[in-house]
């Protein structure tokens, strides 16, 4: 037999037996996958983004990447600080899961208790994207990002930094890319106290003129100890600090608009899935009443900053997807969790998500957001963890929320007719209080962890100067 009849025999054979299943010919080279691009901006509360229903202009960018993306407008944080918050969204387990923060049973003073490392079972998203063939690089100006929060990139910076600085590294690393799909991780700190943005943006926002200046004290937070929140000295200053917020969200806007802007430059730049999000938001002073007569920080402060509550200006943070095969203008309202972002991303991608990732996919939801009503899946979100006071839990669950701390403080509230958490609602008799203790309790049982805690996230001397300055440690 020549070598063209065994050609030849070779091929009909091959189209006789693909007939019947059993020779396929070799599979196509798979498309190259869409780059990620994550940006958590750190200490974003929802209700100051413009998409979000926000009066002042603080976020044109945003709003015009939301504006063709799908919004998530009923999104939750899963903790109301960073590390437990931030190792959620990258690990898709709940804080009792991956065990970051402060896991222990002791009174939480995160000024005076190390907060531990993410616990090594648990699989990262830039693990997974990293074995699945991308480059990856995270760059955090949140010094508290170390340990395990670095598995999985190729490289990682964790040092307070401006978004500006933060953004010209990201540009030069993109630029200096491969022909592999790449995953950037971007955490900004523009937002968190002391807020100082470049001086165009310190008075961005005007207050009443019968307020006088804004000075140099609204960097840092003053007036912790307010007894009267009616104090005209105190309004003022309120005013400002709020103005000075927007105007560092402003410059924030600004920042992430420009790193937008320089990815269609990049080969391959257009198939770029991009994720806003934020680890937690800030309390201006929204709960102060409450906190002050419920005690137990610490700190012996209330109603400002974060990790000390589980109100909705902490635990509420934007969530926004951009990309290819995701419609414009999409909107969903189903209650969803940072626990679900890694999930999605994996699933956007074609990657498969690691067994030990416990979130769903929110591609479905998004894919149907912009085609009328949706049908959202009833499942609690479940916060947990706080840096400051008594151990709390949170459980949100259609439009209502139930707060349950250690030292029995217990706060119910219909979120539909008391979005801003004024009046809790107490035992009526129908028995519905009773129905969400339950569920918290099963859902906390079902989110116990099964390690003992990791070690400590270890810090350097320069990592601890900048986490003072920031105000999470004691100088002491």
């Amino acid at each position: 037999m020549t070598a063209g009849q065994a050609a030849r025999v070779l091929l009909v054979g091959c189209v006789l037996a693909m007939l019947v299943g059993s020779c396929r010919p070799a599979p196509p080279e798979p498309e190259r996958r869409l780059n990620v691009v994550v940006l958590c901006l750190d200490t974003l509360r929802a209700d100051h983004v413009g998409r979000w229903g926000y009066e002042r202009p603080t976020t044109p960018n945003l709003d015009a990447l939301a504006d063709g993306g799908v919004v998530f407008s009923r999104a939750y944080t899963h903790s109301p600080w960073t590390v437990p918050a931030t190792a959620t969204l990258l690990t898709s387990l709940l804080p009792s899961q991956h065990l970051a923060g402060l896991s222990g049973d002791f009174d939480r003073n995160l000024a005076k208790t190390p907060p531990s490392d993410i616990q090594p079972g648990a699989t990262t998203l830039a693990q997974a994207l990293s074995s699945a063939g991308y480059r990856t690089m995270l760059l955090s100006a949140n010094p508290f990002l170390r340990g395990r929060f670095h598995d999985g990139f190729d490289q990682a910076t964790s040092t307070r930094r401006s978004a500006t600085e933060l953004n010209d590294a990201a540009l030069q690393w993109l630029a200096e890319g491969d022909d592999r799909p790449f995953f950037l991780y971007l955490q900004y700190m523009d937002l968190h106290e002391p807020i100082e943005p470049p001086a165009e943006f310190f008075e961005y926002f005007p207050v009443d003129p019968e307020h006088g200046p804004r000075s140099d004290i609204h960097r840092a937070w003053r007036h912790s100890r307010v007894e009267n929140l009616s104090d005209p000295d105190f309004v003022a200053y309120r005013e400002h600090k709020v103005a000075l917020y927007d105007g560092a969200l402003r410059y924030l806007d600004e920042e992430v608009g420009r790193l937008l802007d320089a990815l269609p430059g990049l080969p391959d730049g257009d198939s770029t899935l991009v994720v806003v999000t934020s680890d937690h938001g800030e309390e201006f002073w929204d709960h102060a009443t409450i906190g002050r007569e419920l005690g137990g920080d610490p700190r012996d402060l209330w109603g400002i900053g974060h990790g000390h509550t589980m109100f909705e200006e902490l635990l509420s943070v934007p969530l926004l997807f951009s990309g290819p095969n995701l419609p414009d203008g999409g909107e969903s309202d189903c209650e969803v969790g940072l626990i679900d972002v890694a999930p999605t991303v994996l699933d956007l991608v074609g990657v498969a998500q690691p067994d030990s990732m416990q979130g769903r996919s929110l591609a479905g939801l998004a894919r149907e957001s912009a085609g009328g009503e949706v049908r959202c899946p009833r499942r609690p979100i479940l916060a947990q963890s706080p840096a400051y006071g008594p151990d709390a839990s949170a459980l949100v669950l259609q439009r209502k929320k139930l707060i349950s701390r250690a030292d029995d403080v217990e706060l119910f509230y219909d979120l539909l007719s008391d979005p801003e958490e004024r009046n809790p609602k107490t035992s009526d008799g129908d028995g519905e209080l009773d129905v969400y203790r339950d569920i918290l309790q099963r859902a906390a049982r079902a989110a116990a962890p099964t390690d003992s805690a990791p070690p400590a996230i270890e810090l350097d001397e320069e990592a601890r100067k900048q986490l003072e300055a920031l105000g999470y440690l004691s100088g002491n």
